[in-house]
């Protein structure tokens, strides 16, 4: 099981490729409206986390994350079934 700080610095690590000004990011940061990434872009990092991780996220655990700390919840779920 990964920790919530190694998971928020894999989700900083793929976000600065995706926007390379976004300094320091925190478990409340809304990926949306703190980042304005739109859904192309949390696609591509989602799948960069998918990738790093070697999970499948499920398209419909998605809908409700918002912030990086929910994306985490999301993930810790994943990697510990």
């Amino acid at each position: 099981m990964h920790s919530n700080t190694d998971l928020l610095a894999l989700i900083e690590r793929e976000l600065q490729n995706i926007k390379p000004e976004i300094e320091k990011l925190r478990e409340d940061t809304d990926l949306v409206s703190d980042l304005n990434l739109d859904s192309v872009q949390v696609l591509e990092m989602c799948t960069a986390i998918e990738d790093e991780l070697d999970v499948s996220i499920p398209v419909n655990r998605l809908g409700d994350v918002r912030t990086a700390g929910q994306l985490i919840a999301v993930l810790q779920d994943i990697t510990s079934e």
